[in-house]
């Protein structure tokens, strides 16, 4: 699920446009919902790869878990 394939930019953007248009008063409910469940799994891929990152860095910098 996380790996090189994650664009970070690319999934960012698309949850903004999620939130775009489910600000919209003209999307439906039933729309809305497909948008939220859509959005929720971005979050979930987006704070993979941020923890992913995090713990590269750690490793990179020498603060991992030993220090």
């Amino acid at each position: 699920m996380a790996d090189k394939s994650i664009d970070y930019a690319q999934l960012s953007n698309e949850l903004d446009q999620i939130i775009m248009q489910m600000q919209d008063e003209q999307t439906s409910i039933d729309e809305s919902i497909k948008l939220y469940e859509r959005g929720a799994k971005i979050i979930k891929e987006l704070n993979v790869y941020l923890s992913l990152s995090e713990n590269k860095i750690k490793q990179i910098s020498g603060t991992g878990k030993d220090k």
